[in-house]
């Protein structure tokens, strides 16, 4: 039935949106959609559309936007993560950030990260797949950069999650967590010593997520939670 389902495009011009042969295989051979048929979508930049399918063709099908839908509440969210090495936990965790509705995921080297192959064109696949599924309106912005470009970067609140103890600062809790927002978590290993000064020293506060050591990409849904869930 209509509205079961979120179409993803790239091409949406004046409310016309153009599916390339995936969107239309799914919506014309296996859901039976023609035209006339009302269908939901969006492009991944914080809009939904409600319209109906005008075109129809064996690799594309065309659609007219009724009805244009900017969700409230959008997240502010920008989280940024120590490269995991494992591939599928790494993917694991960037499809459950779109689910989450995260702004921006920055994917960061830092001195411990260990050196892994990132694809981003596969991640942005993951996402589009998980954005559909969930619903949701908007991509991340996938990002790969070193840590001293990320902890240079701005927000009207900047914090960082690490186990040294013997660093601590200031410290949040996630209730903490709203509007503009970046979170730093670490890689396994965890940031360096002299990561942790220089994110301090920029004026980063320390964000508690418990008593137990986090993997990088728990820590990374345990962020994504407590800021979606404070924004509902």
């Amino acid at each position: 039935m209509p509205g079961h389902f979120t179409f993803f495009t790239h091409q949406i011009d004046n409310g016309k949106a153009l599916f390339d042969e995936n969107e239309s295989r799914h919506a014309l051979q296996v859901l039976r959609y023609g035209v006339g048929s009302q269908i939901e979508f969006t492009d991944g930049k914080g809009f939904l559309y409600k319209g109906r399918i005008t075109e129809t063709s064996k690799k594309f099908f065309v659609a007219q936007a009724d009805e244009v839908i900017e969700p409230a509440n959008l997240s502010k969210l920008s989280l940024a993560v120590g490269i995991i090495k494992h591939t599928d936990r790494l993917e694991w965790m960037v499809e459950k950030c779109c689910e989450l509705g995260v702004e921006s995921l920055i994917l960061m080297q830092t001195e411990n990260t260990v050196k892994a192959r990132v694809s981003i064109e596969r991640l942005e696949r993951i996402c589009i797949s998980a954005l559909k599924q969930s619903h949701g309106c908007r991509l991340p912005k996938l990002i790969l950069e070193d840590f001293k470009t990320t902890v240079n970067r701005s927000a009207e609140n900047r914090f960082i999650c690490h186990c040294r103890a013997e660093l601590q600062n200031k410290s949040a809790k996630p209730n903490d967590l709203k509007g503009e927002t970046l979170v730093l978590i670490g890689p396994e290993g965890d940031f360096s010593v002299e990561e942790v000064k220089m994110a301090h020293e920029l004026g980063f506060t320390d964000l508690a997520l418990g008593n137990t050591v986090l993997r990088t990409e728990t820590a990374a849904m345990a962020v994504a939670g407590a800021y979606n869930f404070g924004i509902l």
